[in-house]
């Protein structure tokens, strides 16, 4: 057997893993019936993305998108708390020459997070207010929904691009997010943008530069861009033959050098500013220590911050968490993916007097649409008999690579921001398979009403 055989029968099986993964995930989903909720709500959209055709729909999308997320920023205020008000803080410190944040213990821990810091001050030296920073927010993430179907639109029928980016539009967490002055927007924008370029652009030298340098910047502010590198490095090397492995083995050297000389410089030019201090993790234990809770499900929590911190071997700490909880991990491996993947969080406080009843109701409704979403990504995960687009494939190797980073480190609803983002990518395919299959049906009772 031809080693391509071997690789297509390897990644078959990845496929067919992810699959039952989820489906198994599935059953440990939060209110179940609130999908009924979601579904009249969901099929009036679709009809109604059917009936009604706009020529420049790129436009219209992004206006569409970015009306909501600002006038949600005026409906829901949103308080500032924990890490965002730290960053906040500190942005709102650095326009006055104040440099003494560097010094907070927070910065000295987890000195990567200045980043966001010096964006946010760059953004609030020009308009100083926290309404300008969630309105360039809702900019980016109304630039993600643009994204979504422009991706969406090189992998499905046009119609379905369309409807994937209205399904997207509409999803309640990610406006609420706009709110909350998260460091995700950006890089989650980013790495769309890496996407893009490559379904759109031919694979060469300048293309792998590019997107290095913009997953360069992705890493200023999310520590994340090296899971995309990974998934591009396996999804090149999942297409390697004899004919092509010179320009892929060169494609991925200068993906790896130009990512990591970009990321040290301005890690370096950081410090040789008066901050003094460089991007990166201080504590690299904390997330696994954290991420390895089964009496917290790895989730962040008080009692291990205070445990960790005070420790003089947090390495030991780690190993002993490990050895201690080892028959345990399978279980909180399956309760973390739930959280992560299954669940959403509204723990950041809305500060107005929203009535109680409709807050509710939009929490269940939300839960129901992350539901109808899990369902509709697990028929598209389905192995189908149709061929595995290759740019599929990518988004597939770059969720399933979260998939595994997030059994081992701290997670949190938030935290599937941009893993939703990527689901959304491939919902086309569920799409077009129930269009398909109620097109089938119709046709088919057509034939016989005609006989």
């Amino acid at each position: 057997m031809k080693r391509c055989d071997y690789m297509k029968k390897l990644i078959s099986l990845c496929e067919v893993l992810l699959f039952l993964i989820f489906l198994l995930l599935l059953f440990f989903t939060k209110e179940k019936l609130t999908l009924l909720l979601v579904l009249p709500f969901i099929i009036g959209i679709y009809l109604l993305n059917k009936k009604i055709k706009i020529k420049n729909y790129t436009l219209f999308i992004f206006i569409l998108a970015l009306l909501i997320r600002i006038i949600s920023i005026f409906i829901l205020k949103v308080e500032i708390v924990d890490d965002f008000k730290t960053m906040l803080d500190a942005s709102r410190s650095l326009i006055n020459n104040n440099l003494s944040f560097v010094n907070n213990v927070y910065f000295k821990n987890f000195s990567y997070q200045i980043g966001h810091v010096l964006y946010q001050a760059a953004l609030l030296k020009i308009i100083n207010s926290t309404i300008f920073l969630k309105i360039i927010n809702s900019i980016i993430t109304s630039l993600i929904v643009v994204f979504i179907y422009l991706i969406s639109k090189k992998l499905f029928k046009e119609e379905t691009a369309r409807f994937v980016s209205l399904l997207y539009i509409l999803y309640l967490y990610p406006i609420y997010l706009n709110s909350v002055l998260t460091n995700q927007h950006l890089p989650a924008l980013l790495v769309l943008i890496s996407i893009y370029l490559l379904m759109y652009k031919e694979n060469n030298t300048k293309l792998y530069i590019i997107i290095a340098l913009l997953l360069g910047i992705a890493n200023i502010f999310r520590t994340e861009s090296i899971v995309i590198i990974l998934g591009l490095i396996i999804y090149n090397l999942i297409s390697i033959t004899k004919k092509n492995y010179k320009s892929i083995i060169k494609n991925i050297v200068v993906l790896l050098t130009t990512y990591l000389i970009f990321v040290n410089l301005i890690s370096t030019l950081v410090y040789i500013s008066p901050l003094k201090t460089k991007l990166t993790n201080n504590e690299p234990y904390w997330k696994f220590y954290c991420g390895l809770s089964d009496k917290y499900n790895g989730t962040y929590n008080e009692e291990d911050q205070t445990k960790y911190f005070n420790s003089s071997n947090k390495k030991e700490l780690l190993l002993d968490r490990v050895n201690n909880d080892k028959t345990k991990l399978p279980v909180l491996f399956l309760k973390k993916e739930v959280i992560l993947w299954t669940q959403t969080n509204y723990d950041l406080r809305i500060t107005n007097n929203i009535n109680s009843n409709l807050y509710n109701f939009l929490l269940k409704f939300n839960q129901g649409y992350l539901n109808l979403i899990i369902i509709l990504f697990i028929i598209s995960l389905f192995k189908g008999k149709e061929e595995t687009n290759k740019n599929i494939l990518l988004i597939k190797i770059i969720l399933g690579l979260y998939f595994g980073v997030y059994l081992l480190i701290e997670i949190s609803p938030r935290y599937a921001y941009i893993l939703h983002i990527l689901m959304f990518l491939i919902l086309g395919i569920s799409i077009e398979r129930i269009t398909n299959l109620i097109n089938k049906y119709k046709n088919k009772y057509l034939y016989r009403s005609t006989k």
